[in-house]
């Protein structure tokens, strides 16, 4: 809006200065014509002043002894022809200074309005290498964000296929990388099957309250806390981490980083988040992005547990 502003002004500058610089030029030429005719004259009312001058003064020592013409008379003479004649000479070319003078003013006018053009000039082409400037740092703070999120997406993948399961011994390898958090489910379902479900009998983790359902997560978490706790702690770093940028599309690399996990692994999203290690701040950020939007029910042990969450979490 600006730069349409700057070129209206421009151009309705660059018709003024014709319009005006014709004007000028008219007047110019009147005041050279003015100025050599009025020196002309000047100069020849100065020549004839010299020969008035130098005749009465050659008159003066020839004639004087005849006529009695002395040196009082010639002082007189003098004072009252040639000094008016100069006197008339030097108004004249104090009349030329001043048309000199006006001249000057016009050719000075013309300059200053070229100046304020120049100026717009000026304006305009910083206003387009602001913008200029401004889209090569947009360009430059979508470059560096991007470099960021997929180092810290590369960390987080790096950190499920460093993931391995042994066996009580500490020998042998039972599962690794993302097939963990199937084994993870088992465990919580384990320890939600663990608490005393009434009667002496087991728990069915289905029929679990969400009060139960954290007591058992609770557990599972002490246990599997040397696996999971930096799993947890980077994802969420990354949603924090897009949600603090300025970028655009945010949405866009939240489903990025949903598409890395499995069913399983956004099964211990569900109730980590419900859990006093992310409710307050994991919570309301996967609400935000539907970070739960591809959880798959089955995993899920009481379908009332998604009353805990918004809507918005499963992008409904």
């Amino acid at each position: 809006m600006t730069d349409i502003t700057l070129e209206s002004e421009i151009e309705n500058a660059t018709g003024r200065i014709e319009t005006r610089q014709r004007e000028i030029d008219a007047e110019l030429k009147q005041l050279v014509t003015q100025i050599e005719n009025y020196t002309s004259w000047a100069w020849r009312f100065v020549w004839f002043g010299a020969i008035v001058a130098i005749s009465s003064i050659i008159f003066y020592f020839c004639k004087n002894t005849e006529t009695g013409f002395g040196l009082n008379l010639l002082g007189d003479f003098m004072a009252g022809t040639v000094a008016s004649i100069w006197s008339l000479a030097g108004l004249f070319f104090i009349y030329v200074a001043f048309l000199g003078q006006k001249q000057q003013l016009l050719n000075q006018q013309l300059e200053i309005m070229y100046s304020q053009l120049e100026v717009k000039y000026t304006r305009l082409e910083l206003s387009g290498q602001k913008a200029e400037m401004k889209a090569q740092n947009e360009t430059l703070r979508q470059q560096k964000f991007e470099n960021t999120f997929f180092q810290l997406l590369t960390l987080f993948n790096s950190i499920v296929n460093t993931l391995d399961l042994r066996r009580s011994t500490g020998s042998e390898i039972i599962t690794s990388g993302r097939d963990c958090f199937q084994n993870f489910h088992k465990r919580l379902s384990n320890e939600i099957a663990g608490l005393n479900g009434g009667m002496g009998g087991y728990l069915k983790p289905e029929n679990s309250s969400l009060d139960q359902t954290m007591k058992g997560f609770t557990e599972f978490y002490k246990k599997n806390k040397a696996d999971i706790s930096h799993y947890f702690r980077t994802l969420y770093h990354i949603v924090k981490f897009i949600d603090n940028s300025s970028v655009e599309n945010k949405s866009q690399y939240i489903s990025i980083v949903r598409a890395q996990l499995s069913s399983y692994e956004l099964s211990l999203l569900f109730y980590n988040c419900l859990h006093d290690n992310g409710s307050e701040k994991f919570k309301p950020l996967v609400e935000k992005y539907a970070l739960l939007k591809n959880i798959d029910s089955s995993v899920i042990y009481n379908q009332e547990h998604r009353n805990s969450y918004a809507k918005s979490a499963f992008g409904e």
